[in-house]
């Protein structure tokens, strides 16, 4: 237990830090998630957007999102409804994930729901 102020900031800065194993893990599988996006889709470009992205993501990761934006190829967009575009989406990562519980739409995104953190897929044009 701190004893002064400033080891009290230590304290709570070291419980909001993510551990080495956690970063490597959300790097993986974020890179894991784009990679199955590019399987059955066109993709222009993908980058990260939000805290994950600007190193600002805290512990616990359970709380936590990782953000991956898909750049798809404009036929995409003539081609499929906001809600077919999703679903097809959807439909590539749980080939990739048949394991996990829960992939689904969410707004603009397609959210896969792992047991220790969110990555939200969003493709755009």
């Amino acid at each position: 237990m701190a004893t002064t102020v400033a080891g009290a900031f230590q304290q709570f800065k070291t419980n909001l830090e993510i551990s080495n194993l956690q970063e490597s893990t959300t790097s993986t599988r974020q890179q894991n998630v784009r990679d199955a996006v590019s399987q059955d889709f066109v993709v222009l470009d993908t980058f990260l957007t939000g805290s994950y992205r600007r190193s600002t993501m805290i512990a616990p990761l359970k709380s936590a999102d990782i953000d991956v934006f898909a750049v798809l190829d404009p036929r995409y967009y003539a081609a499929k409804n906001q809600h077919a575009l999703l679903t097809s989406v959807m439909t590539t990562l749980k080939k990739k994930y048949p394991s996990t519980p829960r992939i689904k739409p969410d707004g603009q995104a397609v959210t896969i729901t792992f047991t220790d953190f969110e990555v939200d897929v969003v493709p755009g044009f």
